[in-house]
């Protein structure tokens, strides 16, 4: 080939070479008609416009927000997941260790019955018949998880923050993560929750495993995280507006262009977590690829509850009539 032709055959690769690197997956919305030159294309290499929701991505911003108020209308009708019965109680399990006596287990269920609020647990310490330590290695032992002994919340190197209003209303909070195995350990003061676990492991990308730590011990770490600033962590509520709640997560994700958005429904909570790229903030090179914002609609009471109307009517009066164990 002449010499004078390899220039042009330079310029022919470099333009196909970009081309590729610069395309965009289609649009996941099917409604989406967008179409977009090359040149736009490549400006966008390097800012992409597009952002990732669920793992589908979506081209615009108009696009993003009407997948956004679909996937919220799902979650908001979306019934609690049931708590699973306890195999065996509390209070019998610490009789049938030798902690505690049959009389003692009922005069703190009827403790109990007469306050209206608190765990088995909580009344067989407040009443003396049993230490926390105890009753922590009698919920280890109901729900097959490990004890941990003692934590310190603010060393924890997780995968990404928990809001604090799910970590308060499911009395949790991380003790440890196995970047190696990119697992993370969970403790819980009271119940263990294997929905918030799932939703967890769905929305933070990892894998969870939960364990059991003295209930005071976490209500004084999750004090202390009350009194320090959480700036990227939002909480709205308590709220039932589908129309309210697209506007606000809309309003974010136009603001902060993150590049991938995902979302979850946790017990009364809709957790969305925003990951900006580090690049569209700082020009640092050192630190997390991505800076989460998290956003969590605390959802009213009268919100919508389609699957207990699908159940028996003995279902439901039994489900309303037992105590908390």
């Amino acid at each position: 080939m002449p010499n004078f032709l390899k220039p042009l055959t330079w310029s022919a690769n470099w333009i196909q070479r970009h081309s590729l690197e610069s395309a965009e997956p289609p649009c996941a919305l099917a409604s989406c008609s967008r179409s977009q030159s090359f040149w736009q294309r490549f400006r966008q290499r390097h800012r992409p416009n597009g952002t990732f929701l669920q793992g589908a991505f979506y081209c615009q911003p108009q696009c993003l927000e009407t997948a956004l108020v679909g996937q919220l209308s799902r979650l908001r009708v979306m019934a609690p997941a049931p708590q699973p019965p306890n195999r065996i109680p509390l209070g019998l399990l610490m009789v049938a260790r030798g902690k505690l006596t049959y009389l003692e287990v009922r005069a703190a269920l009827e403790a109990q019955r007469r306050a209206h609020y608190g765990k088995i647990g909580e009344w067989i310490e407040k009443l003396g018949f049993a230490t926390e330590q105890e009753v922590t290695s009698a919920l280890a032992l109901q729900w097959g998880c490990p004890v941990a002994s003692s934590f310190d919340a603010s060393t924890i190197q997780s995968p990404g923050s928990i809001p604090l209003p799910i970590l308060e209303a499911f009395q949790m909070l991380p003790l440890n993560y196995a970047r190696s195995t990119n697992t993370l350990y969970l403790a819980f003061g009271e119940r263990v929750d294997h929905a918030a676990l799932y939703a967890i492991e769905k929305i933070l990308d990892c894998r969870t495993l939960p364990c059991v730590a003295g209930r005071k011990s976490i209500a004084r770490q999750l004090d202390l995280m009350r009194q320090s600033p959480r700036p990227s962590e939002v909480e709205f509520g308590p709220m039932n507006d589908l129309a309210e709640m697209g506007r606000i997560a809309a309003s974010y994700t136009a603001r902060l262009a993150p590049g991938q958005v995902r979302l979850c429904r946790i017990g009364r909570f809709i957790w969305l977590r925003l990951d900006v790229h580090r690049d569209l903030r700082s020009n640092s090179r050192s630190g997390p690829r991505s800076i989460p914002t998290n956003l969590v609609f605390r959802l009213s009471a009268d919100s919508a509850r389609p699957l207990p109307f699908a159940l028996p009517f003995r279902d439901l009066q039994s489900a309303s009539s037992s105590p908390s164990l």
